[in-house]
């Protein structure tokens, strides 16, 4: 952990076998899945090679590989034909010789297709050659670990900045998924490409490389920051790259790191207060209603956008800007450095908002693992402005000419109405007025299609809505409510909505009201009008369950009745219709 002096930190119990044993409940938020899989590819490599035979293609990039096992980048067209003489490397070594590199997804996704290929091919000697070529691709990985743990952008040693423990361009980072992936036998490597005995020394690598991370990350007054693009290899201190990267905290490289720690399945707590603390770090920093024109070398302001600057000073959080003459052009007057390095870099962009909207889904998961998890109360049902008074559950119908689904997401209930794509298919709900009368529905509605759906609604042979419309909601996702108005006699009525358009109605996700005059399904309202049952059935009170939910109380109601005939006992009713019915002296003969 780096606080501008060398400071020892003592983190153990990080390994992955621990992660195995007891990280398996836990399930990193979906954004940080999808951040860790796009540092997996290598179309670079499958695009270059369209149009020949992959296999063939996969051996020639073999011939390409430098001695101590690694890959030189941007070579993805020299591949198309096998090596033949020269350099295999642009960048030279101190002594002058060939440098394998994992800049710019270099080894890392040449090590994944040789993978990919062992596995496929039907080829016995392209199989022993990219078995070969991919163990010595993973002992260069090995060996230019540095003994505290990070990884380099070049081995062997550049002379310069390059020897660096490097997460610019998520190189590090890309790699230690790559090690992940093999570690814990993912897809592609899940193989006997690798030996166990290899794979051992592969989780122990990752073990030090996550060290390596959380004793680098930035401290500024006893808070956790964020990193720097580059790291000393030895005391963990930021450092330069080139002239205008001078040591900083990176609004754009950390990003990376915070997605893996995110994803590591054993939460440690050391692991937590990083990424916690990177978290805050980005909340602090955001910068609202400005974006970074990069063709124009300019900022603008811009309702709605959001950025981070590319470079923050070491032990505070003012940003700055430098040109290619070094620590002297350091500015926060953009205009002050040069038109080729304004329009030659990306000194912002949105690098946080995707971590911040994945905080609460970060937390809950830990509290899950933790077993504090509390379970949000449900969305409420709305009819207009106002929580309903009572409302039917899209899945709660009579009858339907279609199904029930919970697979879109944002319904209130349990799930919603999915009707046939027909004209004439239909969905019936059940609903009794204590008196005739007019009454306003509402319902809950998504139609993902571009036109809007017509329906009708009828109760037997009365039709209450010879035409009304859906309209577009823009997806299946997003749901939108609109109130109808149905004139309802006295007692017990199916209302049944019927499709008018040929690919059918939208989904329905609910249909609630506001009066108390109009309750769920069929009941038999007797001298009281308020619960289900028999006539002189008496309530006792009526709670709102979402409001009880979350403080989880549990108010009792005691109640006497008799022990002759079935209709006796205590009856129950949900604001979405369902009766549950407690008969007996016990709990346990409650009936749904």
């Amino acid at each position: 952990m780096f606080m501008g002096m060398s400071r020892k930190i003592a983190i153990t119990g990080i390994g992955l076998s621990a992660a195995f044993a007891f990280g398996a409940s836990y399930e990193p938020p979906a954004t940080a899945v999808s951040k860790i899989n796009s540092y997996r590819g290598y179309s670079e490599l499958t695009s270059a090679a369209s149009g020949m035979d992959i296999d063939q293609y996969t051996y020639n990039m073999t011939t390409w590989q430098i001695s101590n096992g690694g890959f030189y980048k941007a070579m993805a067209d020299k591949y198309k034909s096998a090596y033949t003489s020269g350099n295999k490397s642009e960048w030279r070594s101190k002594d002058g010789g060939d440098l394998g590199t994992i800049d710019n997804n270099a080894t890392i996704q040449e090590m994944r297709l040789l993978a990919v290929r062992y596995k496929e091919t039907t080829n016995s000697n392209y199989k022993a050659t990219f078995k070969s070529s991919f163990n010595k691709a993973l002992n260069f990985i090995l060996t230019m670990q540095r003994s505290t743990g990070g990884l380099p952008q070049v081995w062997p040693k550049r002379g310069n900045y390059s020897d660096h423990v490097t997460l610019n361009d998520n190189a590090m980072v890309r790699a230690m998924v790559t090690m992940m992936d093999i570690a814990n036998r993912t897809s592609p490597f899940d193989s006997d490409i690798i030996d166990d005995a290899t794979r051992n020394k592969m989780k122990s690598a990752l073990d030090k490389a996550i060290d390596y991370l959380l004793k680098a990350q930035i401290v500024n007054n006893g808070n956790l920051t964020v990193w720097c693009a580059q790291h000393d290899t030895a005391n963990y201190a930021p450092r330069p790259a080139r002239a205008y990267e001078l040591e900083s905290k990176s609004g754009s490289e950390s990003a990376g790191v915070v997605w893996f720690l995110m994803n590591w399945p054993e939460q440690t707590e050391a692991i937590q207060k990083a990424v916690k603390g990177a978290i805050a770090w980005y909340k602090k920093t955001r910068v609202v209603g400005l974006y970074f024109n990069k063709k124009a070398g300019t900022f603008e302001q811009r309702d709605g956008n959001v950025l981070w600057y590319r470079f923050y000073e070491v032990n505070n959080d003012d940003y700055f800007f430098c040109d290619r003459d070094g620590a002297s052009t350091k500015t926060q007057d953009f205009m002050k450095i040069s038109e080729e390095r304004r329009t030659g870099y990306q000194w912002a962009g949105d690098y946080g908002s995707a971590i911040l909207s994945a905080e609460s889904a970060y937390l809950a998961a830990l509290e899950k693992v933790a077993g504090t998890y509390v379970e949000p109360p449900p969305p409420a049902a709305m009819c207009g402005s106002d929580s309903c008074k009572m409302f039917i559950d899209g899945v709660n119908f009579v009858e339907i000419d279609g199904v029930k689904e919970a697979t879109n997401t944002g319904f209130v209930g349990e799930g919603y109405a999915n009707v046939a794509n027909a004209t004439g298919s239909f969905v019936t709900y059940g609903v009794t007025a204590k008196t005739e009368g007019k009454y306003t529905l509402y319902i809950s509605f998504a139609n993902g299609g571009n036109a809007e759906r017509g329906f009708s609604v009828t109760a037997g042979d009365r039709t209450l809505i010879e035409s009304g419309s859906m309209e577009s909601t823009g997806g299946w996702t997003t749901w939108k409510t609109q109130s109808v108005e149905v004139e309802l006699p006295a007692g017990y009525s199916e209302l049944k909505f019927t499709s008018l358009s040929k690919d059918g109605m939208a989904n329905i996700d609910y249909i609630g009201w506001m009066s108390e005059n109009l309750l769920a399904g069929k009941v038999d309202v007797g001298d009281t009008g308020t619960t289900p049952g028999d006539s002189g059935t008496t309530a006792i009170g009526v709670r709102d369950v979402r409001a009880a939910r979350p403080a989880r109380t549990a108010d009792r109601y005691y109640v006497d009745f008799g022990i002759h005939g079935n209709s006796a006992g205590v009856f129950l009713r949900r604001g979405n219709g369902k009766v549950f019915r407690v008969n007996g002296s016990s709990h346990s003969g409650a009936q749904r």
